[in-house]
């Protein structure tokens, strides 16, 4: 197994990179936006739904900043990061593109970042800040003085099984980030190689 260096000289972003990050935004903005209104007429969350203009407000804030990501990710992983979790505390109707957004910033911190040792900080207190939010939310789903929702009767009531999936999920994405940021180095004469690579995976 090769070892990599604590810090790596990488192939910088070309122009060609940023507007394809800059399309890329746009794209995933566009796809909350109707991701938040399909999930506010389907009704998710029911009455505590929040409204649309918070939506929109989560939309930009969430993929936006990803047009940047190659050029600052560690600070756009954390601030999608962070969006992501408030928007899903306060209820924002937008289930999909939300992961994506968190996963492609997960992604571009172990593809981009030099100094390794700071990609895996990063990725390692966003993983735990996430599992922390689970935990909480979970907690607060679980105690909440309410009969909406899933049966919550038995050792392994429906309301348990869904908190499991979310878990078990969340393990597959992150490990998921980890694995193929690494393959996304650019390092010394391979980098043509990776920056192919990184295209075809949409990097």
């Amino acid at each position: 197994m090769t070892v990599l260096p604590p810090t790596i000289a990488r192939a910088p972003a070309t122009p060609a990179d940023r507007r394809a990050d800059l399309v890329l935004a746009v794209g995933l903005f566009v796809g909350a936006i109707l991701s938040a209104a399909l999930g506010s007429v389907a009704g998710f969350y029911g009455t505590d739904t929040a409204e649309i203009q918070w939506s929109l407000l989560y939309g930009a804030a969430l993929t936006l900043p990803l047009a940047l990501r190659r050029r600052y990710p560690e600070i756009i992983a954390v601030a999608v990061s962070l969006v992501f979790f408030i928007g899903m505390s306060a209820r924002v109707p937008e289930l999909y593109v939300g992961n994506i957004a968190v996963f492609i910033a997960f992604y571009t911190v172990g593809a981009w970042v030099d100094d390794r040792r700071r990609a895996i900080l990063v990725r390692v207190l966003i993983t735990v800040g996430m599992f922390f939010w689970l935990l909480v939310t979970t907690f607060q789903a679980a105690t909440a003085p309410t009969d909406d929702g899933l049966s919550r009767e038995g050792i392994f009531s429906p309301f348990v099984a869904y908190m499991l999936i979310q878990f078990l999920v969340n393990v597959a994405f992150f490990g998921g980030g980890v694995l193929h940021g690494r393959p996304g180095l650019r390092i010394g004469p391979a980098a043509p190689r990776a920056r192919a690579a990184d295209r075809r995976v949409g990097a």
